[in-house]
C-alpha cells in the first residue's frame, strides 16, 4: 500500500517501507520554513523512525539556518538515513559540499541514480 500526502514545500509517499519526499519546484527555504517540513513529516509519519529517499526538483536556494536545522538531531528526528537523489553534477557538488560541512546525525548520501540510492538505504531498513 502506498500513502501519499501533499504539503506546501515537500510531497511525502511511503512505499515498501521508505519515505519518499520529493521538495517542490523553485523554493527558497528559511528556517521557518525547514521547521515546518520536519513538523510535517513527522505527522505523515506518525513519529515513526523511517529512511528516506529525497527528491530535489529545484530548490533555488536554503540559507544557512535552514541548512544547520535540517543536519541538526530536531531536523532529522524520525530519520534512520537518507538518500538524496539529484540529476546535475552542480547539484551533486553543492550537496556534497553541504553535507561535508554541515554533518547530518544520521547517515546521509548523494546519488544521481534512484536504484542506487535505494540500493544504499537498504542497510538501514528493519
Amino acid at each position: 500500500m502506498i500513502v501519499k500526502k501533499d504539503t506546501p514545500y515537500v510531497y511525502y509517499e511511503i512505499r515498501d517501507r521508505i519515505l519518499i519526499a520529493t521538495y517542490k519546484k523553485g523554493l527558497r527555504i528559511n528556517l521557518a520554513m525547514a521547521k515546518q517540513i520536519v513538523q510535517d513529516r513527522l505527522a505523515f509519519t506518525g513519529n515513526k523512525p523511517m529512511v528516506a529517499l529525497v527528491y530535489n526538483l529545484g530548490v533555488i536556494s536554503m540559507d544557512k539556518e535552514a541548512r544547520d536545522f535540517l543536519s541538526s538531531p530536531p531536523g532529522n528526528r524520525g530519520l534512520k538515513a537518507g538518500a538524496i537523489v539529484l540529476n546535475s553534477v552542480f547539484s551533486i557538488t553543492l550537496s556534497n559540499f553541504f553535507l561535508s560541512v554541515n554533518r547530518p546525525n544520521i547517515p546521509s548520501k548523494i546519488f544521481r541514480n534512484t536504484g542506487e540510492a535505494l540500493k544504499w538505504l537498504e542497510q538501514y531498513l528493519d
